[in-house]
């Protein structure tokens, strides 16, 4: 299976905000899929490189600070560093991880700022203000009902329920976050990103050059036709990147997307490598986010894209959310899994990585994390079928013929082996992960019922064919493996005694010698069963 060309493949994942920890919802919809993917891409022979960053900057990061008493440079600082040891402890492999803020990053928002300045213009606006505080209510300072959907408990920029943004001084029974007092209005003019002029090619954008989940477009579309405003753009705070000849800074998500651009030009110039060579369209620039943030990847940073010069992403996957035992994930009740938790209870980290990709379909679908049902699907579709089918395969081979390869024709379940590897590649290409580990299972699957159909321990003149068969197709199911256990590929490999590569679709030698077998799959325990339930089922 030779590759034709090589690409380029740019995949980022949607920054983590500064000011909390990290937990199993957001590994699910968004940093594991991508970590995957990029694997994938780099197995079959692409330059792919992933990237992401911590959001620094908002109200929310400033208000918290303040709370705490500290300044925000060095709140964002401590997250900084949360974020990223929980990642490497899940398996998170970022080519490039940074912050957006630092030097390199306001000055590439300001840059691409004035590239599309001339797409943007004043406005009046109504803010909210509390007079207790003396101060204004920007975004998550303000707090009340969702004018569009009724939702209560939402904040001043942005609708979690319904996913609309909501416009400065739309938000109803608004009050101060700080201190409850409810809000008054008062005047002020801010720069307005102009998006309504950009409706027609967004359209185009969508359905003739964007990837994404059909759902997804029609979500969007929507939207599209309901009539886009344009976007406050300004906001009068201390934090943040200033707006070049204006008092006031870039609202965050302004700046967030930049920092897709800022993590690549600050890798490019750590790795002699140049931008322009990677942001260009014969690259592949894949953005991995949530349902939540639909609006902002699909409408907001394409338009700004389009505005300043630069070409716009060519795939958006999206996810959608995780529940906890079929409720609502809830921080402030505890209701949730903090990805540090996990490696705090010890378990294992490519088995969560194996049970978030099978239970999470490319699209909006929200689904859950079930710790029973996370024990069932482990130890049934990884340990008992691919686990038990290596153990079975070197034991036999170790005891029949002396962990050597013998000569034999190979069974025609190779050949649909590697028929169902080449579905698994159109899958992982189309971003879907989880069809891509079903085609994986099935594979062991398939070489299993062989096996045993075959029974070479009661019929040892077709022994020779039921191993080298057996053993060759466990190397196709290695390859297809490597996005998804990168750690235990390395010991599988070992095992066969092989070097991994994507292109060698042929049956293992004759002569060829295997490896003793060893336990790289034990069975989940009745134990870990409640160390895992324990995180959560006390509050």
């Amino acid at each position: 299976m030779t590759k034709a060309s090589v690409k380029k493949v740019v995949v980022t994942a949607a920054l983590p905000y500064a000011n909390g920890e990290l937990h199993l919802g957001h590994l699910r919809s968004t940093y594991l899929p991508a970590d995957i993917y990029t694997r994938f891409r780099n197995l079959i022979g692409d330059k792919a490189i992933y990237l992401c960053a911590t959001d620094e900057h908002g109200t929310p990061i400033l208000f918290k600070a303040e709370e705490e008493g500290i300044k925000p440079e060095e709140y964002v600082k401590i997250w900084r560093k949360d974020h990223l040891a929980d990642f490497k402890s899940v398996g998170i492999h970022f080519h490039k991880f940074y912050q957006t803020h630092s030097p390199e990053h306001t000055e590439l928002t300001q840059t691409l700022f004035n590239k599309l300045k001339q797409h943007t213009c004043m406005k009046p606006v109504k803010l909210h203000w509390c007079l207790k505080c003396d101060m204004s209510l920007p975004d998550r300072f303000v707090i009340g009902t969702c004018p569009f959907c009724n939702a209560e408990e939402q904040y001043g920029d942005h609708c979690e329920a319904c996913g609309k943004v909501i416009p400065f001084g739309e938000l109803m029974n608004a009050k101060c976050k700080k201190c409850g007092t409810a809000s008054t209005i008062k005047e002020a003019e801010h720069l307005f990103f102009k998006l309504s002029t950009f409706s027609s090619r967004l359209e185009s954008f969508i359905h003739n050059q964007l990837k994404a989940e059909k759902e997804v477009k029609n979500f969007v579309m929507a939207w599209i036709h309901e009539g886009l405003q344009d976007w406050d753009i300004e906001r009068h705070i201390s934090w943040g990147v200033p707006i070049p000849e204006h008092k006031g800074v870039f609202y965050v998500w302004f700046d967030a997307p930049i920092g897709y651009m800022t993590t690549l030009q600050k890798w490019c110039s750590e790795n002699n490598e140049k931008f322009e060579e990677w942001w260009n369209p014969q690259s592949d620039i894949v953005h991995f986010i949530g349902k939540d943030i639909v609006y902002h990847h699909f409408l907001f940073w394409p338009a700004m894209l389009m505005a300043a010069g630069f070409n716009t992403p060519t795939e958006i996957p999206v996810r959608g959310h995780l529940r906890l035992e079929g409720k609502k994930l809830s921080k402030s009740r505890g209701w949730y899994i903090p990805l540090k938790a996990w490696k705090g209870k010890k378990q294992d980290w490519e088995y969560l990585r194996f049970y978030m990709t099978w239970t999470t379909p490319l699209g909006m679908k929200d689904t859950d994390f079930s710790a029973s049902d996370y024990v069932q699907i482990v130890n049934g579709e990884l340990v008992n079928n691919l686990g038990n089918l290596l153990q079975r395969i070197l034991k036999f081979s170790e005891n029949t013929t002396a962990s050597k390869i013998p000569e034999s024709e190979v069974g025609e379940v190779f050949n649909k082996v590697v028929s169902l590897k080449k579905k698994y590649e159109k899958v992982m290409l189309a971003g879907d992960m989880q069809k891509g580990l079903y085609l994986t299972s099935e594979a062991g699957k398939l070489v299993n019922v062989y096996f045993q159909a075959k029974e070479p321990w009661k019929n040892p003149e077709i022994a020779p064919e039921v191993i080298r068969t057996a053993a060759s197709c466990m190397k196709i199911i290695t390859q297809m493996l490597v996005p998804f256990l990168p750690s235990r590929v390395e010991k599988i490999s070992e095992l066969l005694n092989i070097k991994v590569k994507w292109e060698d679709d042929e049956p293992l030698p004759v002569g060829h010698i295997l490896r003793k077998a060893k336990i790289l799959f034990p069975r989940i325990t009745d134990d870990d069963l409640a160390l895992i339930k324990s995180i959560y089922e006390a509050s």
